[in-house]
C-alpha cells in the first residue's frame, strides 16, 4: 500500500523544476506581502500551490508528459534502451508563435551529445484558425531542419501524441564528421509556421558527455593509415588518426576533383589499381568493442569515411564515425552504450588497440 501509493505520488506530482518554480514564487509574494503579513500571506499561496497541483493531477490528462516522452524515446531507441539516456534530456528548449501567431512551435525535448541531436516537437494550435491551418498543414523530410549543419536526418510524425489541438514531430539529425562540434552550440532552424516561414535559433543543448581514449597497439591495419584516438559518448563515436597516404586526388577531364584511395593502399589490400576508387572496405571496416565487465558491443561494418580532420585530436584524418545503431534499415534507432568510460580495447579491421582515457581536447 505505501510502496503504491509512493509510486503514485512520483507520477502526479510536477517535476523538480516545476517545484522549485513554485515554491521561488511562494517566497517572492511572501516577501513583497510585508512582515506584518508574511505569514498569513504565506499559508494563502501555500494552499493556492496546492489546489493548482491537485488541478494539474485532475485536469492534465494521463498521456500529456509523460506519454509525450515514452513517445519520443521509442521513435528514436530500441526497447529497454531509455531508462539511462532519458537522464539526458533537456525540457523546454525553444517555442516560437511565429509573425502571425495562431498556432506555437515548441521542442519540448532534446538529447544531444554534440554529435546527433533529437527532438521531440509540438506544434500546438491557438485558437480556431490555428487548428485549420494545423489540420491542412503537409509536413516532410524538408519542413524543420537545419539547413547550415551537414549530416543525415529523419522527421517523424507521432501520430499517437496528436490531438485535436496539438501536433508531435520526432526530429532526428546526425553530424557525422566525429568532432562532437554541435554541443552547446546556436544552430539555424527552419519550420513552417502560420503564413510564414519559421527561423529560428536553436541552443543544442548536450548533457551528454564524451570520453576520450588513445589507442595502443603493436601494429596497424595498413602502413597507409595509423588508428590513434577513439572518442565516444552514450550515443555514437569517432574513431581519428593519421594519413600515412591512403588517399590521393585525382581530377577529371571536366575539372572535377575526386578523392580515392592511394594506388599504393590499393596495391596492399590486393585491389585493381585500374580502379580509381577501388573495392577496399566495400562492406565498411569490421569493428567490435569492449567493456571493463567483458561484454563486448560487435558494430559489425561500420561505414569509413577516411576525410581530412583538419587536426582535430592531435590527428589529420577521421577513419569512421557514427551512431550505436543495429539496424540499418533503421539507421536513425540506436542503442545506447551503458557506459562510455568502461571501454577496454576495441578491434578494429581485425587489429587489437587497448585504450587508455585521456582528457579530450576541444574539436576545431
Amino acid at each position: 500500500m505505501k510502496q503504491d501509493y509512493k509510486k503514485m505520488q512520483e507520477e502526479i506530482m510536477p517535476g523538480r523544476e516545476t517545484q522549485d518554480w513554485m515554491w521561488d514564487e511562494i517566497e517572492k509574494k511572501a516577501a513583497a506581502g510585508g512582515k506584518k503579513q508574511h505569514s498569513w500571506a504565506g499559508l494563502k499561496i501555500t494552499a493556492s500551490i496546492a489546489a493548482a497541483v491537485l488541478l494539474f493531477v485532475i485536469l492534465i490528462p494521463q498521456t500529456s508528459w509523460a506519454e509525450q516522452l515514452r513517445g519520443f524515446l521509442k521513435e528514436f531507441f530500441y526497447a529497454g534502451a531509455s531508462a539511462g539516456v532519458s537522464q539526458g534530456i533537456a525540457q523546454n528548449v525553444y517555442e516560437d508563435e511565429g509573425k502571425y501567431g495562431h498556432v506555437r512551435m515548441q521542442i519540448r525535448e532534446m538529447l544531444s551529445d554534440g554529435s546527433c541531436v533529437y527532438c521531440n516537437i509540438c506544434y500546438e494550435a491557438l485558437d480556431a484558425e490555428g487548428e485549420k491551418w494545423l489540420k491542412e498543414q503537409k509536413f516532410d523530410g524538408e519542413s524543420i531542419r537545419f539547413p547550415n549543419v551537414t549530416g543525415g536526418w529523419a522527421l517523424l510524425e507521432q501520430k499517437e501524441q496528436a490531438t485535436e489541438k496539438e501536433r508531435h514531430f520526432a526530429l532526428y539529425y546526425e553530424n557525422n564528421n566525429g568532432k562532437f562540434q554541435l554541443k552547446d552550440q546556436l544552430v539555424t532552424m527552419y519550420y513552417p509556421m502560420y503564413k510564414s516561414q519559421g527561423i529560428g535559433a536553436v541552443k543544442i543543448v548536450s548533457n551528454l558527455a564524451s570520453v576520450s581514449y588513445r589507442l595502443v597497439g603493436e601494429k596497424s591495419p595498413s602502413q597507409y593509415y595509423e588508428p590513434r584516438c577513439l572518442v565516444v559518448s552514450r550515443l555514437s563515436y569517432a574513431i581519428f588518426g593519421k594519413d600515412h597516404g591512403i588517399s590521393a586526388e585525382w581530377m577529371d577531364k571536366d575539372g572535377t576533383l575526386h578523392l580515392k584511395f592511394s594506388e599504393g593502399f590499393l596495391a596492399e589490400k590486393g585491389e585493381d589499381e585500374s580502379d580509381r576508387e577501388g573495392f577496399v572496405y566495400f562492406e565498411g571496416i569490421p569493428l567490435t568493442l569492449r567493456m571493463n565487465d567483458g561484454s563486448k558491443l560487435d558494430m559489425g561494418y561500420v561505414p569509413p569515411f577516411f576525410d581530412d580532420t583538419e587536426g582535430s585530436y592531435s590527428s589529420d584524418l577521421l577513419i569512421c564515425s557514427g551512431q550505436f545503431n543495429v539496424d540499418r534499415e533503421e539507421w536513425y534507432k540506436i542503442m545506447p552504450i551503458d557506459d562510455p568510460g568502461a571501454l577496454v580495447s576495441i578491434e578494429l579491421d581485425g587489429v587489437h588497440y587497448d585504450l587508455v582515457k585521456e582528457e579530450a581536447p576541444d574539436a576545431e
